[in-house]
Order: structure tokens, then C-alpha cells, then sequence
């Protein structure tokens, strides 16, 4: 995928008066409740960490979720969520995410003695063949197993209800390239396995007879969805994927994975800058403005502890830890940024997102 060029704008300045209004009113809004829309990146196994960051913040009361946009893993976590909310509220929520990643270990444990010895865990015998070989030669099961998971977990009808946020999934076409957003009303359990069909690993999902490959590979994840006809709104987004990795990769399924995660940064980057477009806009009339924040997996997560090539592994005792580092890290960004929801950004875009 090629990559976009991408310059960084200074945003129009608003007078201290117009500012401090702007504060009053948000503050007035906002006060007490909290409500965030959230963007929830893909990241395969990495994903159980966006788990433990939806596991805190179910535990405050006091923050609400309206909008959810989600890609590959994060459009399972979403719709866990979302389903879990409409059925059984903040605890059957909690529910039902535990039981989406404790049932992808189980499956996942299956699928792994299955294709042994090309899928063994800690070979990387398949990583570095998985350039070679097509999903439609090694995985008869394509993506079964997750489909029968998704349907233990997810109620389409109470994803379509008003007691649900609404959730938003992306996929990629894979004859335009282009990338499909399916909205309420659109969202199927199909939706999401097309969102998390890894081209390498699983053959790709048709719906409407059109064929769909994973979401991250256009916008990791969308983020228009979230502000389209509000912009005063706060978005939390969980980052799964670093921005930079200083070392070159060496290894074939090291490259692979930078590649995919260059397209990926890239998407984002794209999103990121009509945000700012949006926000720039919004700031010439002194209107609202989309209050971006973000949550990111650890450097030491994505580097050091777990190499990339643990985003294609399963297993309880590594969705556990992951749930545990989310857990953690979102208590601390709550401790350090709770107050500013509702008031102002948490993060600088320009200079994170579209600096060169």
C-alpha cells in the first residue's frame, strides 16, 4: 500500500474569551457523566489488551459509550461490547467479553493442532513460510471456528436496538481497494469476520457478492464515524500498533508484519489529518470541537515483551496478561486524564500523528 503524504497544519488560534467560553460550556455539559465514543484498533492477539481497557472503564459508572468504531480485533472487542451493554448492561458486557477471548483461546488451541507442525507456537516455522503458502491450500476451516464463536457472543438484534451504542466496522474490498463501512443496520456477524480476515491466513469473506479482506489495511481504525454530525464529542482511541519501530526487520515474518503495520499507520495517518481539517474548521466559527484522546499498548508490549509475531498467537496465560497490562494502563490514564473529558484534548495530532 502505498504511502500517504501527509503535512502537518497549524490550527487558527481562538481568543483566551472565546476559549474560556468554550471551556464553560463543555464543562457544563459534561459535568459528572462522561461520554466517550471509542475507536478500537486491530492488533490480533493484541487485542485482548484493548480487552482489560474496556474492563476498566465498564467499572465507571460514570462513563457512557455512544458510538463504537472498530477494526479486525477491535470490531470484535466492539461488538462484544455493544452486544453485552444491550442484554445485560456494564456486567453482562464485562461478561461478554471475557467470553469472546476465552473462547478464541479454545478455538484457537484447536486450529493450532490442527495445522501442526506448520503452526506450531514458538517455531515461527509458520511465520516464516506464511509468504509462501495461500490460506485457501492451508486452512480448510477458513474462518469457522471464529464464526461460531461471534455467534455465542454477539446478538445482532441487540446490536440494532436503541440500548446498544451504535457500531460502526470496516473492511477492505479486495477488488477496489477501497474500504466499506458497515453501520447500524449493516453489522453482521459476516461484517466482523470480514473485518478480521487476515489475507494470509483466511480466505476472504463474501458478502453481497463482493469479496472482503481485513479493515486495517485502509483505516485501523475509521474515525469519521465517530464525529459525523456531532462534533462535540470526546473519542478515545486504543492504539495497538506502534507508530515507529526503530530496527529494520530482517526476518520474513518480521517484514511481513511492518508491512502490514505501514499501511496500517498510514490509514490512520489519513483519518488523523481530515480530523484536523474538521477541527481546524470548527475553530474559524468558534464551534465545537472533536476532543481526541489516546490509549497506546505499551512500547515495551509491542517491541520488547511480545515480539510482532505474537499478535497470531492464542492461549489463555497471554490474553490474561494482555487483560491485565489494558487494565492497568487505562486506571492510570483515568487517574491522569479523567478531568479533561468533556474539556480539551489529551493528545496533540499535528505533532503525533502527521509530523514528518
Amino acid at each position: 500500500m502505498p504511502a500517504l503524504s501527509v503535512r502537518s497544519a497549524s490550527l487558527p488560534s481562538r481568543s483566551p474569551a472565546i476559549e474560556q467560553k468554550r471551556k464553560q460550556r463543555a464543562s457544563s455539559q459534561h459535568r459528572g457523566r462522561a461520554c466517550l465514543n471509542l475507536a478500537l484498533q486491530g492488533g490480533g492477539a493484541h487485542g485482548a489488551f484493548t480487552w482489560g481497557v474496556l474492563d476498566r472503564l465498564l467499572e465507571d459508572e460514570d462513563i457512557e459509550f455512544k458510538r463504537i468504531s472498530g477494526t479486525s480485533a477491535g470490531a470484535l472487542n466492539g461488538a462484544a461490547l455493544a452486544s453485552g451493554l444491550a442484554v445485560g448492561g456494564r456486567a453482562g458486557a464485562r461478561k461478554n467479553l471475557e467470553k469472546l477471548w476465552s473462547q478464541v483461546a479454545q478455538v484457537g488451541a484447536l486450529m493450532s493442532m490442527l495445522l501442526v507442525p506448520l503452526k506450531k507456537p514458538g517455531l515461527g516455522i509458520w511465520d516464516d513460510a506464511m509468504p509462501l503458502l495461500s490460506p485457501y491450500q492451508t486452512n480448510p476451516l477458513s474462518l469457522e471456528p471464529l464464526r461460531s464463536v461471534l455467534a455465542s457472543v454477539v446478538d445482532e438484534k441487540a446490536l440494532q436496538s436503541g440500548a446498544a451504542p451504535r457500531l460502526y466496522v470496516n473492511a477492505v474490498n479486495v477488488s477496489t481497494g477501497l474500504s466499506r463501512v458497515f453501520g447500524p443496520g449493516e453489522v453482521s456477524i459476516a461484517a466482523l469476520l470480514a473485518s478480521a480476515c487476515a489475507p494470509l491466513m483466511f480466505p476472504a469473506v463474501e458478502i453481497d457478492g463482493e469479496s472482503y479482506w481485513d479493515g486495517s489495511y485502509a483505516g485501523n481504525p475509521m474515525l469519521w464515524p465517530l464525529y459525523e454530525g456531532e462534533l462535540d464529542t470526546d473519542i478515545l482511541m486504543v492504539e495497538l500498533t506502534p507508530l515507529v519501530r526503530p530496527e529494520t526487520p530482517t526476518t520474513a515474518k518480521n517484514i511481513l508484519n511492518r508491512i502490514n503495520e505501514i499501511a496500517s499507520v498510514n490509514g490512520l495517518a489519513a483519518e488523523m489529518r481530515e480530523l484536523e481539517l474538521v477541527n481546524a474548521a470548527s475553530f474559524a466559527d468558534s464551534g465545537p470541537c472533536v476532543r481526541m484522546h489516546v490509549l497506546s499498548l505499551p512500547d515495551g508490549l509491542a517491541d520488547g515483551e511480545f515480539e510482532p509475531s505474537t499478535k497470531r498467537t492464542v492461549g489463555p496465560l497471554l490474553f490474561e496478561t494482555l487483560r491485565r497490562k489494558g487494565y492497568g494502563a487505562c486506571n492510570e490514564w483515568l487517574a491522569a486524564h479523567r478531568g479533561s473529558l468533556g474539556i480539551q484534548s489529551t493528545v496533540n495530532i499535528a505533532s503525533r500523528y502527521l509530523a514528518p
